[in-house]
């Protein structure tokens, strides 16, 4: 797509489905909200960026020859093993099982008029599926219909309103009228609605809230402007009563409520009621919100369902592999690392044939940064229409952001109120969004996230040890592993054999496999132009991968003497612009003294 190309609405085709048989479900017990945080390590792709073949240390830390002790116990995440054999750089971007839609470029100004169309999207799934809990049918596919969503002009734009119910009748109004369908779910708590996000995205419809017991107004009167062709009720009369659907069914004239036993009964019902077929699918946790947020925009630009799952158990229900067997799914995607979704489901799911793509990071901000790095990054980079910002401390104004970033293709990030957290701007920034659109009021969101601020860069010491090897001159070290150069351009830390790395700041891994003489070695990008270096790294230590994002004192390698060393140390080094400088000074300058 031509990011300069002028245009003011997207049309997207959509099949819609029709009610499903049977009267009302059974309520959904989805009130519950968990607190449990994914703090993980990331798994994505992306580019590498080699240095050139650094020198050994001078003054070696002890010899190489002397037996390591075993290494550490390795932790929970999956993610932190080291890697026996060096790590090939993949391709850049993960692979997509649908055509990516055209984006529309930007329009120029900030109220677009015009609405010219843009490439319509495969059209959607929805189901004609056997099961028991909807009385031998999950859903009946109906004609395509088109959805018109208007386009963001460039820059920075914020849709908001006076409280959660308001600001999503303000992202629903990027809708024009006709809709084929809006979902409805309580405002009050995330589960349903977090379900019916990805849902609202492949039916090209928004996503709305309700109190549990009143239609508030403002929402009401979105509904008769957007005048959908259905309604869908997510979840059952404990979160949106008898009496909201009574009026819901008053401005439509087909309506339909889908909702479980459970949180996660009432997400397979949705997806159920939403997807004919899908070659991939989202499992997430259904005990807190964030991941789940991340991957549902992702599966709107993949075609693909989110299923909420109990995370902590070691397995998923057979209910859940049914659908997934009956969509023709091939590949599932974890949202969120081992805290999130164990590794004994990971393994469960594996052994059934599926394959698998854990996206995680060390926190909820950079598991969306995964999640985002690997669905919409491309090689050569190519400029996104929009990237969306929420807030990842609550749920309301994300949810039904959710719905519309999944509906035009494009990321959802999410921030602290204050500033972007660190590496995540940088993902950002390296996808080159035209259009970043922020959820929710400045109480909310600041207007510093905004203004694209990033939070403070955060420095870590990279290792324990005396500086054995200084930046400068120096006469050449030959030894079997090669010869170095006559000029350092790194500092040596002697940390002994087997002893923890940890990233310098937060950024994103460009390099990680061995590279000549410095041996098996680990780069790491954290903008503006700084990259830090670690080489010597022990074989089968290296606890990193290309395009992983790491945060400042997280463990990213063991210690060792491969390359050219002559005992176990860590070369460490500080790159500004492409060109190594003295890590010392540079480091001193962030307020870390190394040896």
């Amino acid at each position: 797509m031509n990011a300069v190309a002028i245009a003011a609405a997207v049309i997207i085709g959509f099949g819609a489905v029709g009610p499903a048989v049977g009267a009302e479900l059974a309520p959904g017990s989805s009130q519950s909200a968990a607190t449990t945080d994914a703090a993980t390590t990331t798994e994505s792709t992306g580019d590498a960026t080699a240095p050139p073949t650094e020198a050994p240390a001078a003054d070696p830390a002890p010899d190489a020859s002397t037996s390591p002790p075993p290494p550490p116990e390795p932790s929970a995440d999956p993610s932190a093993e080291p890697s026996t054999e060096p790590t090939a750089e993949p391709e850049p971007t993960t692979e997509p099982t649908t055509e990516p839609t055209v984006e529309p470029a930007p329009a120029p100004s900030a109220e677009p008029t015009t609405e010219p169309s843009a490439e319509p999207t495969p059209e959607p799934t929805a189901p004609v599926l056997s099961d028991e809990k909807t009385n031998g049918l999950l859903g009946r596919a109906a004609p395509k219909v088109q959805t018109v969503i208007k386009p963001f002009a460039p820059g920075a734009q914020r849709l908001s309103g006076a409280d959660r119910y308001e600001t999503a009748v303000s992202i629903s109004r990027r809708f024009s009228p006709n809709v084929p369908v809006v979902y409805i779910a309580t405002g009050a708590t995330f589960p349903d609605a977090l379900s019916a996000a990805a849902t609202a995205a492949a039916q090209g419809g928004p996503l709305l809230l309700t109190q549990t017991a009143v239609l508030p107004e403002v929402v009401r009167a979105e509904i008769v402007r957007l005048a959908p062709a259905r309604i869908v009720v997510a979840g059952g009369e404990a979160a949106v009563s008898a009496d909201v659907y009574t009026t819901l069914s008053t401005l439509t004239p087909s309506i339909e409520r889908l909702g479980g036993a459970s949180r996660y009964e009432t997400s397979e019902l949705l997806v159920g009621g939403a997807f004919r077929s899908s070659r991939e699918a989202f499992i997430a946790t259904g005990r807190d919100f964030p991941d789940a947020l991340a991957a549902s925009a992702a599966a709107g630009k993949l075609g693909a369902p989110v299923f909420l799952i109990d995370g902590v158990l070691p397995g998923m229900g057979q209910s859940t592999y049914t659908l997934l067997e009956r969509l023709g799914v091939k590949t599932v995607r974890i949202a969120g690392g081992s805290a999130a979704v164990s590794d004994s489901i990971e393994s469960q799911v594996s052994s059934r044939g599926y394959a698998i793509k854990r996206h995680q990071g060390q926190d909820r901000y950079l598991t969306a940064a995964a999640i985002n790095d690997a669905v919409f990054r491309t090689s050569p980079a190519q400029p996104l229409a929009n990237a969306f910002i929420a807030t990842g401390a609550d749920f309301a104004d994300a949810l039904p952001g959710a719905a519309l970033a999944g509906g035009l293709r494009s990321p959802l990030y999410i921030t602290r109120a204050e500033c972007i957290p660190q590496p995540a701007a940088i993902a950002i920034n390296e996808l080159q969004p035209v259009s970043r659109v922020i959820l929710g009021g400045e109480a909310v969101v600041g207007n510093a996230v905004l203004q694209n601020t990033a939070c403070a860069q955060v420095w870590a010491k990279p290792a324990s040890g005396r500086i054995t090897g200084s930046f400068g001159p120096r006469e050449p070290i030959c030894t079997p592993g090669g010869c170095s150069q006559s000029v350092h351009r790194g500092t040596d830390i002697g940390t002994g054999c087997w002893a923890p790395i940890y990233a310098a700041s937060g950024g994103r891994v460009s390099y990680a496999e061995p590279l000549g003489t410095y041996g098996n070695f680990v780069k790491i990008a954290h903008g503006d132009g700084i990259d830090t270096g670690y080489a010597h790294i022990v074989t089968g230590g290296t606890l990193v991968r290309v395009g992983q994002y790491v945060v400042a004192g997280q463990q990213i390698a063991w210690s060792g003497a491969t390359g050219a060393a002559t005992g176990c140390h860590l070369h460490f080094e500080v790159y500004k612009n492409g060109t190594q400088i003295d890590a010392v000074p540079f480091m001193a300058l962030q307020g870390i003294k190394i040896g």
